[in-house]
């Protein structure tokens, strides 16, 4: 009997999630499930803001805030940022906007219309796609690597360069090219127009700082106890430690301070589409431990379990459980321990259920760990919670004796009008934001599904929705300002002559007053179409509150149906006992003095079948687990394999484009060496040549000199010469 009741109470246990998952899935019959995964904005230097899917504002970047679909960055001029998408990072330089276009299971899409981004693509499965677009082109990533894109708004070009890996980039025509390790091209127009194509160029400081931030990633602890697809895994090693316990595996204790403090105790709550309220704690640490695993106590320490996740784990918007009882002034929570499900309030399917839980094991106890716990519940009033106050010092303590009526409830319901505002009601508006021009320009998307890289990519691209400009309708003129307009059309048509034959010249007041008139009609007419457009857009906004209210209240009702049929159900287990309890006592009074040696020996021989039940359950377990091991090993040592052959791949094109380089400056020194050479010979012979023009010089002048001075002293002799007499003459007459 106690066998069968138990037995009875364990799959009543074990189908409450199933029901639980479907009875959220009944009112549409193909659920969208939400994302598997998000961003986050890992680390930031300078001035680092967003502004959420659907908001204009501007605020200063909340580092754990889940980043999705339609989220935007700007990191101000010297600033910089590093945001995680799935086991990859994408870093962000000075005067960067960046919008999140896609983030989902299978699509990670990315739009830059201004600044440098360093993508870093750790892994990339097949069918998954990996893309940035920009207003000149659209990146595609074909295998893991480094990438750089360079979006000059002013010149309207786009620098692609691939460090490591390769990928293509695709134009608007649908054209595609393929690009490998160590290229760097430059794009103009959108017909992929090459301006120039270089190899790879030194490394400056946003690539120094990009390489950087891959080591410390590479060398993070944390990465060897849960998958790099959990968001926010680096931030553990600097605030805890892991430790091995016996039963649970891996647990990482973080280091707090205060006696008081809990899981989701030290931060606030907001609402965030699609999942709904979603915890964003205060701690650096506080993304990863919030959103995946469960909490438990370990020697009176809290300690998060990351459980057996897979390699692609569910984010959830806050694993926790929220209870209430008598009154409504307030909202109570605490965390989900590791064997407890986690039953999401919004539309989700059972896969979604059964994928979010996959990391924990289920147990035949329904009821909650720390659900009548005062440490581990925290509470705060209503309107706190509505308008997203952080709790820091400011939560509500439960007495324990009120702790045995509460129950286990769902969320709250969605804020009204207004939305949830950050920090005690007030939104912290930033104090920069982009220019206009980075959040106008369109880019150029491609929507197609991943392929491989041996493919022809030839796959015309697709805008994305939040790139298309929409034209509004052309409205109708007011009744006034049309007179106005057929009255202006018709003056300037007639000529100059029929004019004054037709209107006879009136007073300046005159004119002046119907020119005042007319803009009295204009104005009020513009007044009451003001009106109607507010009237318009009240009744748009309470039809949307009435669609909500009827969304919550459907959703109540679903859940209060779940209610009763739980109660159903423990009602029939409850009759099952007491006429199981009734027939065996009958049975016993009836035939208790003759059967109790076979009584006995049946009770044994079921305790002996249900224990070699047991064992063969355990055995099979143990044997589909270590089955499952050994192909997650096998996939990660081919996984390992390919990485490592795309490592070494890269090594090689960098080694030879190092050689090459290297090569060519030995050949630019040893040109440069020989033109100096011949150099030094052509100044040497100038040297000589000067030499020798100068000892001619000098020896010209030495003989003009001497010339000189041999002139003088042959013109005196010279003229004695000619004054002395003629012997000769003299010596005639006396002979």
């Amino acid at each position: 009997m106690i066998a069968a009741a138990r037995l009875l109470r364990r799959s009543i246990a074990c189908l409450l999630p199933v029901l639980l998952g479907t009875a959220g899935a009944a009112p549409a019959t193909a659920v969208e499930d939400p994302p598997a995964r998000v961003a986050r904005l890992n680390d930031g230097e300078g001035t680092v803001v967003y502004a959420p899917a659907g908001d204009n504002e501007w605020t200063d970047a909340n580092y754990n805030r889940p980043l999705t679909r339609g989220d935007r960055l700007w990191t101000d001029k010297g600033s910089r940022a590093e945001i995680q998408v799935g086991s990859g990072a994408v870093r962000m330089d000075g005067q960067t906007h960046l919008e999140i276009t896609t983030l989902d299971d299978h699509a990670a899409q990315l739009s830059v219309t201004q600044g440098n981004l360093y993508v870093h693509v750790r892994d990339l499965p097949d069918g998954e796609n990996f893309e940035v677009d920009t207003p000149n082109l659209a990146f595609r990533v074909a295998y893991p690597g480094d990438y750089r894109i360079d979006v000059d708004a002013v010149r309207g070009t786009t620098r692609v360069t691939i460090h490591s890996g390769t990928g293509a980039v695709y134009g608007d025509t649908g054209d595609a090219v393929p690009l490998a390790g160590g290229q760097q091209i430059m794009f103009r127009a959108r017909d992929l127009g090459k301006v120039n194509t270089q190899e790879s160029p030194p490394q400056d400081g946003f690539d120094r700082w990009a390489a950087e931030r891959n080591r410390h990633e590479d060398q993070s602890p944390s990465a060897r106890y849960v998958p790099r697809e959990v968001v926010g895994y680096q931030q553990l090693d600097a605030h805890g430690q892991w430790q091995r316990d016996a039963e649970l595996g891996w647990v990482w204790l973080p280091i707090v301070k205060g006696a008081e403090w809990a899981p989701y105790r030290a931060g606030h709550w907001e609402w965030i589409e699609p999942w709904g309220w979603t915890w964003m704690d205060d701690a650096p640490w506080g993304f990863a431990p919030f959103h995946y695993g469960r909490w438990t106590q370990v020697n009176s320490r809290w300690a998060w379990v990351p459980g057996r996740m897979g390699p692609h784990p569910v984010y959830a918007p806050a694993l926790v459980a929220f209870v209430g009882g008598s009154s409504k002034s307030s909202v109570a929570w605490f965390p989900l321990a590791p064997e407890e499900p986690f039953q999401p309030a919004y539309a989700v399917s059972p896969l979604y259920v059964s994928n979010v839980n996959r990391n924990i094991v289920l147990t035949a106890n329904p009821d909650y760990r720390y659900q009548h716990k005062p440490e581990a519940l925290t509470a705060i009033s209503s309107a706190d919670f509505q308008r997203g106050k952080p709790l820091r010092a400011g939560w509500l303590r439960v007495a324990a004796n009120m702790l045995t009526q509460a129950q286990v409830v769902p969320p709250p319901p969605m804020p009204g009008r207004g939305g949830v505002a950050n920090h005690a009601g007030k939104v912290q508006q930033a104090q920069v934001a982009p220019p206009a021009a980075a959040e106008a320009r369109q880019v150029v998307a491609n929507a197609a599904p991943a392929r491989a890289a041996s493919e022809a990519i030839k796959v015309a691209p697709v805008a994305p929705a939040s790139a298309q400009v929409k034209v509004p309708a052309p409205q109708s003129q007011p009744p006034a300002q049309s007179q106005v307009a057929a009255k202006a059309v018709q003056a300037a048509s007639t000529p100059p002559t029929v004019q004054a034959a037709a209107k006879p010249p009136a007073p300046r007041i005159d004119a002046q007053r119907v020119a005042a008139q007319e803009a009295a009609q204009q104005e009020q007419q513009r007044r009451v179409e003001a009106a109607r457009a507010d009237q318009v857009r009240r009744q748009e906004q309470a039809r949307r509150e009435r669609q909500a209210v009827a969304t919550a209240q459907a959703h109540r009702a679903e859940q209060a149906k779940a209610e009763r049929r739980r109660d159903e159900m423990a009602k029939l287990a409850q009759a099952a006992r007491r006429e199981q309890s009734r027939r065996a006592e009958q049975l016993k009074r009836e035939q208790q003095a003759k059967r109790v040696e076979q009584a006995r020996e049946q009770a044994r021989r079921e305790q002996q079948a249900k224990r070699e039940q047991l064992m063969a359950k355990r055995a099979e377990q143990a044997k589909r687990e270590m089955v499952a091991k050994r192909e997650e090993q096998q996939r990660r040592e081919a996984h390992a394999q390919l990485v490592e052959q795309a490592r070494r791949a890269a090594d090689r094109d960098a080694q030879a484009l190092r050689e090459q380089r290297a090569q060519r400056e030995e050949q630019a020194r040893r040109e440069e060496q020989a033109r100096r050479e011949e150099q030094a010979k052509r100044d040497a012979q100038e040297r000589e040549v000067a030499q020798r023009a100068a000892q001619q010089r000098q020896q010209q002048a030495l003989m003009e000199q001497w010339r000189r001075d041999h002139q003088q002293v042959l013109d005196p002799q010279r003229e004695r010469a000619r004054q002395r007499p003629d012997l000769r003459s003299m010596a005639s007459p006396a002979s």
